[in-house]
Order: structure tokens, then C-alpha cells, then sequence
């Protein structure tokens, strides 16, 4: 995961949730159906972040 992230979504939470369930119980299927979703979601975080347009202001002194 991205370190300048601070708060998962609900989609993000409930798919690592999805992927642990997955490998507790052994079902190979359910963990790489959420760990499509997690890189899925990861991605789609990545391709919004933009940076502001807007110049920031020169601090005064």
C-alpha cells in the first residue's frame, strides 16, 4: 500500500478482509478474487491522485 494513504475505503477494508478470510480457510479462489480487487482498487487510487492546480502561496517572513 501507498505510505501517504491514512484511511482505507469501505471497498478496501472489506477486501482485505476478503483476502485474510481466503487465507485462513484455504479457498485459493476467494483470495485471488480479493487480491484482484485490493490491486484493482490500489490502482484506480493511484490514477486520481493528482496534485492541486493551484500554486501554493510563498510563505511570508
Amino acid at each position: 500500500m501507498d505510505t501517504g494513504r491514512k484511511v482505507l475505503s469501505s471497498d478496501h477494508a472489506r477486501a482485505l478482509i476478503k483476502q485474510a478470510i481466503g487465507m485462513i480457510f484455504g479457498d485459493i479462489k476467494v483470495e485471488a478474487e480479493a487480491t484482484t480487487e485490493i490491486a484493482a482498487i490500489e490502482a484506480r487510487f493511484a490514477t486520481t491522485k493528482t496534485k492541486s492546480s493551484h500554486p501554493r502561496r510563498p510563505t511570508r517572513t
